[in-house]
């Protein structure tokens, strides 16, 4: 297996634990999706109908604050973004676990695509 081949099946493997752990309500939806956006293209495949609503999803959640991010913003503030974070995620959420499901089916763990 050539390097670029190990690479591509490292990265495969994460996007696999990454939607496997949004699944299981182990990651957070927001932050699961900028991974596996981010992964989508070091697998090669950012254009793959797979990843649509993962993609709507992160557009509509750029602005808010994850991680060590969240305390930079003032209280106040970051409540009326997590309110309608909160509000996002509830009406979408459905839809980006059905999306976490059809990436494990697409990219199967044995790296067939």
């Amino acid at each position: 297996m050539s390097l670029p081949d190990i690479i591509k099946a490292r990265k495969l493997a994460e996007l696999r634990t990454v939607a496997t752990a949004m699944i299981e309500d182990r990651m957070h939806l927001v932050e699961g999706t900028r991974k596996i956006n981010r992964l989508r293209f070091e697998i090669d495949e950012p254009g793959h109908e797979v990843f649509n609503a993962i993609i709507a999803f992160e557009d509509d959640t750029e602005a808010f604050p994850i991680g060590k991010l969240r305390a930079e913003y003032e209280p106040n503030h970051l409540k009326r973004l997590d309110d309608k974070m909160n509000k996002l995620i509830d009406d979408c959420k459905p839809d980006i676990l059905a999306a976490c499901q059809e990436i494990l089916r697409t990219f199967p763990k044995g790296g067939e695509v």
